[in-house]
């Protein structure tokens, strides 16, 4: 695999992540409209074509399915995470080359990484809720954003997000990122896994998503969330052999046909649920939610091996938005919220207006003043705990990661 083909495969991640968090932005905004926010409770009354319709059961709900393209993440944190290690242990590299993974310093780096513009993202939150106080007006969904709790000690536990699964009332997305900091420190256990399971494959494809399954239909979350990373471990572990399985697919008739129909299946899944939700009672509701997790892993396993979505997602601007997709995750909700509660739910449209390009802007904001200050802070940090690395090799490996 010559080096630009690496470039434009990260690329193409890089471009996913930002794809994703724009969707993220894209739900939260919509469920500030009072009928599209009470079309998420029930789907019961909901008019054949109108707004809520085309937004919660169309093929359209792919634009605008924020918790779905959380699962994305996951998967492609399980990949890239496991990825960066794999590629440096002992017996996947020849001797000349870089040095192994360097595990002393990866938890500091990997720590300050991301807790820097986590706790700068709790106070900006504060900050917007003291500036315009929340008052839960405007519908379902603009009624679970009443009275945050700003007290220092729920402060402080949404800005630990370790050990703080549930909702966070002061930026709720912060919720998605204590199970990113449990596998990043499970990471060792995930390389182990990765390593572990080439052999038998599809057997743990299997037992991860039936374990998923299993976790939606018991309601319990390590058990929903945690497959998901496991999953981008299993591609990472096997992404050598994928991308030699693809060119050969290519490679025969009929080959990018099928690549395509993949390419299909990945979203179809992902939103089943909803497509299928006025048909569905329980436990198949319960299932249909669990068909989002595979949809996650075929569509990052779709951009991490198929060259022409790879090509489809190098342009400048997804590269932006994959450049600060982590800040534009972490500020946009208190903007969207902010602005919808100062329009009202009559014009809520005009906050969507607001916060979209001004959730982008404090986003690029975000990432030129707190993520790459606290990207090269994590590298200086991890550099310290590193007793066999050069400083220049800590530096790169916290951009990675």
């Amino acid at each position: 695999m010559s080096r630009d083909n690496s470039r434009t495969r990260m690329g193409g991640l890089d471009a996913l992540r930002g794809v994703a968090a724009v969707i993220v932005l894209v739900h939260h905004v919509s469920m500030t409209a009072p009928s599209i926010s009470a079309a998420y409770t029930s789907s019961a009354d909901v008019a054949v074509f109108s707004p809520a319709w085309w937004v919660t059961l169309s093929p359209l709900k792919i634009l605008f399915a924020g918790p779905e393209f959380v699962l994305v993440f996951f998967v492609l944190s399980g990949f890239v995470l496991v990825l960066t290690p794999l590629r440096r242990l002992q017996w996947t590299r020849p001797a000349a080359e870089a040095p192994g993974y360097d595990w002393l310093a990866y938890y500091p780096r990997r720590i300050v990484r991301l807790a820097i513009p986590v706790v700068v993202s709790v106070g900006l939150a504060a900050a917007w809720i003291l500036l315009v106080p929340r008052t839960g007006a405007g519908g379902a969904w603009m009624a679970k954003q009443g009275s945050p709790d700003l007290g220092i000690g729920n402060l402080l536990r949404e800005a630990s997000i370790l050990g703080f699964t549930g909702r966070p009332d002061v930026n709720p997305p912060l919720w998605s990122l204590a199970w990113e900091m449990w596998f990043s420190l499970l990471l060792p256990i995930g390389v182990i896994f990765a390593v572990a399971t080439r052999r038998w494959t599809l057997a743990w494809v299997a037992l991860l998503l039936a374990t998923s399954t299993a976790g939606y239909l018991l309601k319990i979350e390590p058990l929903m969330y945690l497959p998901a990373f496991g999953l981008g471990a299993l591609l990472a572990a096997n992404h050598g052999s994928l991308l030699a399985w693809s060119t050969r697919l290519v490679s025969r008739r009929g080959g990018t046909l099928a690549w395509a129909a993949i390419a299909v299946l990945g979203p179809v899944l992902l939103i089943a649920y909803w497509l299928l939700r006025p048909a569905l009672t329980e436990p198949w509701n319960s299932v249909g939610l669990s068909l989002r997790v595979p949809g996650a892993v075929l569509i990052v396993a779709t951009v991490a091996l198929w060259p022409p979505v790879q090509r489809m997602l190098s342009g400048r601007l997804l590269a932006w938005l994959g450049t600060i997709s982590f800040s534009l995750y972490l500020v946009h909700f208190p903007i969207v919220v902010t602005f919808a509660q100062l329009f009202g739910p009559e014009h809520w449209w005009w906050g969507a207006l607001v916060s979209v390009p001004l959730s982008l802007v404090l986003a690029q904001l975000m990432y030129r003043w707190v993520e790459l200050p606290a990207q090269t802070l994590a590298g200086r940090v991890g550099a310290r705990f590193s007793a066999a690395h050069p400083r220049p090799e800590a530096v790169r490996q916290s951009r990675e990661l």
